[in-house]
């Protein structure tokens, strides 16, 4: 039988390097690169430009092809529609300063800087066409913006709104330009390209049938276990939008890319198992076949022994960082010189549309082999280049910069619990008047102030006056109390925590709005909550689960004003166990309703609550 010929010797190449290649991602911490770009160096070294191990079958082809189809199809998945609305929220802006605006300015700049650049490289035979050259130009990588603006806690503000909603535009575009010029290229007739806009119908119908279906309680009770319905869905939708790009003609970039908007629309990515289970399915299996056959098909022989290849990749690489940052200065009316060129940066890592465009551009033979190979190395060099060049020039966001924690006093206790801090994401900073404690802080590592603990002026220097919380312990109460005194009433710190070893202390009225602490009153909380709840306070305690953390948030954004709580949507595991209103404790039920100061108790992974207090806090 046929199938006895099947040879899974390549596969198994492959899928074995998908498992591998992301412990090597990790391990190189001093080269921080995305795991896409390591499946691409893996698939060069087993294919044509290495020991060319993979032997090429209809399969193995398919597989390539539906990685890329489900690449697209996660692409439209990763759209957040909520942050898109919200960047229109500010009718006070003028119309050429919202983020909306300036993103769409920005890309047509890209696109008229990105013909002109292309039409310079055909004069001088680097390339073969220049619109498809124009349109890998403008092309974006979402997975690098996103990530990136995520870690830098930009992704809730105006200026993160304007790099994502110009990445998306550009990204979304693209696909749109790059299906129309294929249909256009490809077919004899010309009204055939009007045909792409089937695709668009296909969209809006299908979306509305999901509409009307997404909500009943059988797609719930089917969504679990053998049936997975939603999976199978979505699986559905992505074979439909590929059979009627193949019907009409046409590439499955957009189509797939549709799929995916649909779903995304359809079931909330923050809230639904859904968006897991495809992304396991996608970047488990399908998508690094993707990327690891893009390597194994790319010959580097083809670029080293073009002597045109020599000028052709700095050409190129200089060209796709040109037609960013030259358009991205229009930023500069509403931003900085410095972060105007850090957004143009950014924009231009280029990955999966890039290769993928690249690659129908190679199949239709108007893109060379060489020109291929350069594409892809420029891919590898911008993804990997970009965001550290967008770290060094841009701005941190306040939330970020809000994680400082002084500490007036170096003691025993005082490192320990700066010790534990640290493990929750705290940066600590220390204030002592003793210069041998001063040396000895310095030594373990953490940064510290000497200087006199009352001295006003001293204190504004050492930045304190921004800090989270500042904690107090110094041997003498008259002491501890005249630092507080300072804190609240001067320096209007907000909170201020006093140890002390002095029952009396505690019993005081009036400590200036600090919150005491002392042993007595530690032990005596503890052992209340041990007794009466073991297992969930035992849990705060638990030295090996460093994910696990909670938080205190105060509801700043005025997006979630008024909001009832169960439709408010967080990451993950991500939960809210209180909230405290005008000082009274409310336990949170579906029907309550968010009010702009609220503060809100959350526990959950590290990653998930500082994605909520991002989402929360931010006052867009």
């Amino acid at each position: 039988m046929e199938h006895s010929t099947i040879s899974y010797n390549s596969l198994l190449i492959i899928v074995l390097l998908a498992a591998f290649v992301p412990f090597v991602i990790k391990k190189l911490k001093w080269l921080p690169i995305p795991i896409v770009v390591g499946e691409v160096i893996a698939g060069m070294i087993i294919g044509k430009s290495g020991f060319n191990l993979i032997e090429e079958s209809s399969w193995l082809n398919f597989l390539y092809t539906f990685g890329f189809a489900f690449l697209m199809f996660l692409s439209g998945l990763e759209i957040d529609f909520d942050l898109i609305k919200s960047s229109g929220k500010q009718s006070n802006e003028k119309w050429h300063k919202k983020p909306i605006t300036l993103a769409i300015l920005l890309f047509m700049g890209t696109i008229f800087l990105g013909y002109s650049v292309a039409y310079i490289l055909k004069q001088f035979g680097f390339i073969l066409n220049v619109p498809l050259i124009t349109l890998i130009f403008s092309t974006t990588s979402l997975g690098i913006v996103v990530p990136t603006l995520k870690e830098k806690c930009l992704l809730n503000n105006e200026y993160g709104q304007t790099i994502l909603l110009g990445s998306l535009i550009a990204d979304f575009a693209t696909m749109v330009f790059v299906t129309i010029y294929i249909s256009f290229y490809t077919s004899a007739a010309t009204y055939k390209v009007f045909l792409v806009l089937l695709l668009f119908v296909a969209f809006f119908v299908l979306y509305n049938m999901g509409l009307k279906i997404a909500g009943k309680k059988i797609i719930q009770d089917l969504a679990h276990a053998t049936s997975q319905i939603k999976v199978r869905g979505a699986f559905a939708l992505i074979l439909i939008f590929i059979a009627l790009a193949q019907r009409l003609g046409t590439e499955i970039i957009l189509g797939t890319f549709l799929a995916g908007l649909i779903v995304s629309l359809l079931d909330s990515r923050e809230s639904s198992q859904l968006s897991l289970k495809l992304d396991a399915i996608g970047y488990g299996f399908f998508i690094p076949i993707f990327f690891i056959m893009v390597g194994a098909n790319f010959d580097m022989s083809s670029v080293l022994n073009n002597p045109k290849s020599i000028f052709l990749l700095p050409a190129l690489l200089l060209s796709v960082y040109a037609v960013k940052i030259i358009p991205s200065l229009i930023l500069k009316v509403k931003f900085s010189l410095k972060e105007s060129i850090a957004a143009g940066f950014l924009l231009s890592s280029r990955l999966s549309l890039i290769i993928a465009t690249s690659a129908i551009g190679l199949k239709l033979h108007i893109i060379s082999e060489e020109t291929n190979g350069a594409i892809i190395l420029v891919a590898i060099l911008t993804c990997t280049l970009s965001p550290v060049l967008f770290n060094k020039l841009s701005p941190t966001c306040a939330i970020c910069d809000k994680n400082t924690i002084y500490i007036v006093g170096v003691k025993q206790k005082t490192l320990l619990l700066a010790k534990r801090l640290q493990k929750s994401g705290m940066d600590i900073i220390f204030i002592t008047h003793n210069p041998d404690k001063y040396e000895k802080t310095l030594e373990q590592g953490y940064k510290v102030y000497l200087g006199d603990t009352l001295d006003i002026d001293f204190l504004n220097t050492t930045g304190i006056k921004d800090a989270k919380s500042v904690i107090i312990y110094k041997t003498s109460d008259d002491l501890n109390n005249e630092i507080c005194k300072v804190c609240k009433e001067v320096l209007q710190i907000e909170n201020v925590l006093l140890l002390t070893n002095s029952q009396e202390n505690l019993l005081k009225e009036n400590n200036y709005g600090s919150t005491i602490i002392s042993p007595e009153f530690a032990t005596v909380f503890m052992a209340e909550n041990l007794i009466l709840h073991p297992k969930a306070f035992t849990l705060l305690f638990e030295e090996e689960d460093d994910d696990f953390c909670m938080a205190e948030i105060q509801l700043k954004n005025a997006s979630y004003f008024d909001y009832p709580v169960r439709q408010l949507r967080l990451s993950g595991d991500c939960l809210i166990l209180s909230i405290i209103r005008a000082g009274i404790k409310i336990i949170p039920h579906g029907n309550n309703i968010l009010r702009g100061g609220d503060l809100i108790m959350l526990v959950g992974s590290k990653e998930n609550v500082k994605e909520a207090k991002l989402l929360l806090e931010n006052n867009l």
